[in-house]
This record gives structure tokens, C-alpha cells and sequence, in this order.
């Protein structure tokens, strides 16, 4: 908790009781979570956070590469904390069962991108991926 909470103070982003809240929330659920359910689980502790506030939380959070946004099977926005530093490139594997994330420190970006260019005739210039299944637990 101690490295995330410096990485806000690395991005001018102050240490509140609310950010301490849904950052403590994502590491122990360890799973992705959609604002409702983080707001559903904090209203408990913190009856005066409203929906707006956890929105702008969860954003800033993904910003400053905390958090991971997951679009899940049934469209709904999720997010997920993310383990691995923000200027290390990487995917997320999703289980559909669980709805936990695993970091994927894998990706063919180059090789798809060489085929755009020979085959395709055109420049492939950002990419993203998400990758959904079912985990080792789940299958």
C-alpha cells in the first residue's frame, strides 16, 4: 500500500481517506470491480462517497497506471489494480467466471504491425488488447 500511496503523491494526487478506501478495496478483492460495486461496498464505511466521487477516483487512478479499465462480457466498465508499472507494456487476461485480471507481459504488436504494413498496405500506429477466458481456478 505504502508504493501505491507514493505514486499518488508522484502525480500531485493528495492521500484522502476516499482513495485510501478504494485502493484498499482493490487489493483485497483482488478481482475487477465496477464503480457501483466499489461504491455499494464502501457506502458501508463511508456513507457520504457518492457515485461522482468514485467515477473520478477510479479515473485518476487509472491515469497514474494504478488501476486498469476492463470491459467485461456483459459491457459493463470494471477496473482492476494493476501490479505491473505503468511504462512496462502489457496486456490483462480477464476470467469471465471470476472476473479476476492477470497482468500478460506478452505481446506480437510488431509482428501484427509488419503485416499491416506488407499485406495490408497501412500503418498500424497504437494497439490495445484485453483477453478473456477462463482462469486456472474457474476452468
Amino acid at each position: 500500500m505504502d508504493e501505491l500511496l507514493s505514486r499518488l503523491k508522484e502525480n500531485n494526487l493528495k492521500n484522502t481517506p476516499n482513495r485510501r478506501a478504494v485502493l484498499g478495496l482493490f487489493m483485497q478483492k483482488g478481482e475487477s470491480l465496477s464503480p457501483h460495486d466499489v461504491r455499494g461496498i464502501l457506502k458501508k464505511r463511508l456513507p457520504a462517497i457518492g457515485l461522482p466521487t468514485v467515477y473520478r477516483i477510479l479515473e485518476e487512478l487509472e491515469k497514474i497506471g494504478i488501476l486498469t479499465r476492463v470491459q467485461s462480457g456483459d459491457r459493463q466498465l470494471h477496473y482492476s489494480i494493476c501490479s505491473i508499472p505503468e511504462n512496462r507494456h502489457h496486456h490483462h487476461f480477464i476470467c469471465k467466471k471470476c472476473k479476476k485480471v492477470k497482468e500478460v507481459e506478452y505481446c506480437n504488436f510488431k509482428d501484427v504491425s509488419r503485416f499491416i504494413r506488407d499485406k495490408l498496405k497501412c500503418v498500424a500506429e497504437s494497439h490495445s488488447m484485453q483477453i478473456e477466458g477462463l482462469c486456472e481456478k474457474c476452468k
